[in-house]
């Protein structure tokens, strides 16, 4: 979502932490009151692993984890933005929500997913649904990934451990964390499945010592972001006269000092990031090499060629680049690229279980998502990041169960077909 990868803890004072939050952290104390469940079943309690249930007939009933009252009004992602929008300072709000320029991007990645029809097949067994999906020879239950995002305490400010957590719960891969938190979790049995994530270094020294230092902490793959040479031009964070890191005065810190962030200023961030870079890191280390931020053929298959294990397809969230291709359209032309070489994630405008069905039918193996488990960890701290993934893992799982699928190595691109629109001239 931009810079801020390994800010320091004194970016976050007491006094920055008030001007943030507002005393927002002591009314995330919940109480779990459990929700109302079928007769035929108890409710999970809050957090635990969902519940199964086999009816007389054979056929199971699944439940996902319950949590407060509060927490269980949220019926689907979008509704965690209201709530999360009230629980940080405007200017927090208008830096997550940010798209670059006039959105054409941001909104596109959100509607490319009405641009297809799902296909559904009747009269197939679909009595057994799993949306468990293999990536680099491990099984995962579900394909819902959670973005490298800079900010986390910005939504909240314990964020990157709560979400450490909260995807160690509800068994997310988790892209891009705090070292030290991730250290801290691991003595406690607590840490996720995650991966590594940097924008870019400028030499080939600063490759290597990331890639040591993440691979000695525990990274289970690399992913490297190509698509940041510049900070974007977002018109919300530049009226604010501010970008990435927060601090009592609106500055964009940056290695040569504090830069007061404008409209219309060019700031790099790696401008020079060629093919080579990718070399650096294949040959120090052996996890698996993810490139994320391509959106076309040419590019997948030169990541390939070099180094490449997967490909992540993704425009940064519509954050840099206004105007450039949706990624769920951008999602074919990359697969049928690499075939069958490499895996490839996409991330992008992703908010509901045909989503996911839609994204994995034109070849995606998992997908990311960014601000809808932020607006979550806002509104709700950890339990709120839990529910954002088990919903969207549940919907999932009742997409493919309505599309006659059941499990994803049954879903391929017969399944969806471009929406027919009317002529409106």
């Amino acid at each position: 979502m931009g810079p801020g990868e390994d800010i320091g803890d004194n970016a976050f004072s007491q006094a920055r932490r008030a001007l943030l939050f507002g005393g927002v952290a002591g009314a995330l104390a919940a109480g779990k009151a459990a929700a109302q469940s079928p007769a035929h079943a108890p409710a999970p309690a809050a957090g635990a692993e969902p519940l199964r249930t086999v009816n007389r007939n054979g056929f199971e009933t699944i439940l996902i984890p319950t949590y407060s009252d509060d927490i269980m009004r949220v019926t689907n992602l979008h509704e965690f933005e209201d709530i999360g929008k009230t629980k940080v300072s405007q200017l927090a709000y208008d830096y997550i929500r940010a798209g670059a320029a006039d959105d054409l991007t941001l909104k596109a990645n959100r509607e490319a997913f009405g641009d297809y029809w799902i296909r559904r097949r009747i009269m197939t067994d679909c009595s057994r649904v799993d949306c468990s999906i293999e990536l680099f020879g491990q099984k995962y239950e579900h394909p819902v990934m959670l973005g490298p995002v800079g900010l986390r305490r910005l939504m909240h400010p314990d964020g990157d451990r709560l979400t450490a957590l909260a995807a160690h719960q509800s068994k997310a891969i988790l892209v891009g964390a705090r070292i030290p938190v991730i250290k801290e979790l691991a003595k406690q049995g607590t840490a996720p499945v995650w991966w590594a994530s940097s924008l870019g270094y400028a030499n080939q020294a600063q490759a290597e010592e990331w890639v040591a230092r993440n691979t000695e902490a525990g990274a289970s793959a690399l992913c490297i972001s190509m698509d940041y040479p510049y900070t974007g031009a977002r018109d919300l964070p530049s009226r604010h006269h501010w970008e990435s890191q927060w601090s009592e005065k609106p500055e964009y810190n940056t290695p040569d000092g504090p830069v007061t962030f404008q409209a219309g200023m060019i700031f790099p961030y790696f401008p020079a990031m060629r093919w080579e870079w990718l070399s650096w890191v294949r040959n120090a280390s052996k996890l698996p090499l993810i490139v994320k931020g391509i959106t076309n053929g040419d590019d997948a298959i030169k990541a390939v060629k070099a180094g490449a294990d997967a490909i992540s397809v993704s425009n940064h969230g519509g954050r840099t680049l206004d105007g450039a291709i949706s990624t769920l359209h951008a999602l074919p032309e990359v697969v049928d690229a690499v075939g069958s070489k490499v895996p490839v994630i996409m991330d992008g405008g992703v908010r509901r279980g045909g989503d996911v069905l839609k994204a994995t039918a034109l070849g995606a193996t998992a997908v990311i998502i960014g601000r809808p488990y932020l607006w979550a960890l806002a509104s709700f701290g950890q339990e709120g990041v839990q529910r954002c993934i088990e919903v969207l893992q549940g919907e999932t799982r009742i997409a493919l169960g309505l599309s006659g699928a059941g499990t994803f190595d049954k879903v391929d691109r017969s399944l969806i077909r471009p929406a027919w629109k009317a002529r409106t001239a």
